[in-house]
């Protein structure tokens, strides 16, 4: 159920009509839709123009992939999301860059300020609402998507963008998405090569400052991305990571709450993939996950990465995201461990490594 309280689509613009061109269906025609050239939003041939230092490139749509069924959501009809700053009193758009380009429509500066005086946590001076995109990725989760979709759009937070990438289902995932196709930003069906390859594939259609990514079998708390960006409001940093509830799939009672800590990275993935938020820009500086050589702990693998890079790491101490135990990581353990420990191997130094090893050795004997 919608709740109509609070909606992700109350902050929809589209900055791009004058170049697009509308079918019988109300969705932007093939002809056009690769072929939006901006200046303002430093756009080209409907990719952004980033950095030369970048390490891909923002598309405004997917190009076709192999056995496409389908493909829809809000960007398809011209309509897109923006983070936005203050500027003498009145909310702008910003660009990839985050320089306020153009003043947002009256009717969107009254929908911020509404959202900023509606409740006591938010009556204090802000300047700046980012835009929060989470993407889901799904193959044949009829079960549980509808569940994860809702926990999606009725946050409390309003500038959010959401994508789904399904991996070309055949059980019904689809009309569940197109259930909701008016408040989901973008959703793309077709062939992948697994789970982080679909991830990429969101992650190179991200607008937002911050990029989180939630599974079909789990959801996240109603509040959890006002959280996210008090946090940011408060912390400049590059990651953000929360704690995290798991649910048995048969009882539907809570089994355990996961607590994180960045600092203990070096030893396995102590951090919760659904409650973790990573900016946009680390993943154009380090890289998207590697999907060539892991199958399970590419996201450790990226999370250790910058961990070693030195990138920023802020806790949210509080329940961000819920997951049933029935997860991919869950049933297939010990490939879980000899994963984790490819990662470790590739990116410790040695001494550090088998230090790293000793040290759990020593733990585990001493229990």
């Amino acid at each position: 159920m919608i709740n109509k309280s609070y909606s992700t689509t109350y902050l929809l613009t589209k900055p791009y009509d004058d170049s697009l061109q509308y079918g019988n269906d109300g969705k932007v025609t093939n002809n056009t839709k690769f072929a939006i050239n901006n200046a303002i939003f430093n756009i080209k041939n409907s990719k952004i123009i980033g950095k030369q230092q970048d390490t891909f490139e923002t598309m405004l749509f997917l190009p076709e992939g192999e056995g496409r069924q389908g493909e829809g959501g809000l960007r398809t009809k011209g309509y897109f999301k923006h983070s936005y700053n203050m500027v003498d009193g009145e909310w702008w758009i910003v660009d990839s860059d985050n320089n306020p380009v153009i003043p947002a429509p009256e009717d969107i500066q009254f929908k911020i300020k509404q959202y900023l005086t509606s409740t006591a946590q938010h009556q204090t001076h802000s300047t700046y609402l980012p835009l929060i995109t989470v993407i889901t990725v799904v193959y044949n989760g009829a079960k549980y998507l509808e569940e994860t979709i809702l926990s999606v759009i009725n946050q409390t937070y309003p500038n959010v963008e959401y994508i789904i990438i399904d991996g070309g289902s055949t059980d019904g995932t689809i009309d569940i998405i197109k259930k909701y196709e008016d408040y989901i930003d973008y959703w793309v069906s077709e062939k992948d090569k697994g789970i982080y390859d679909a991830m990429n594939k969101g992650i190179t259609l991200c607008f937002g400052e911050i990029v989180g990514i939630i599974n079909s079998d789990d959801w996240y708390e109603k509040d959890a991305f006002d959280k996210v960006i008090n946090s940011m409001n408060q912390n400049e940093g590059d990651i953000y990571y929360g704690n995290m509830t798991i649910i048995s799939e048969k009882t539907k009672q809570e089994l355990e709450k996961r607590y994180t800590n960045e600092k203990k990275l070096y030893f396995g993935m102590y951090l919760n993939h659904p409650s973790t938020f990573v900016k946009l820009k680390v993943y154009k500086k380090f890289d998207l996950f590697d999907a060539k050589n892991f199958k399970i702990a590419a996201d450790y693998d990226l999370l250790l990465r910058n961990k070693i890079n030195g990138s920023s790491f802020f806790l949210i101490d509080d329940c961000l995201a819920y997951m049933r135990d029935n997860g991919v990581s869950v049933k297939t353990m010990e490939l879980t461990k000899m994963e984790t420990e490819m990662v470790r191997k590739k990116n410790l130094s040695f001494i550090i490594y088998h230090f790293t090893k000793f040290i759990k050795f020593i733990r585990k004997t001493t229990k």
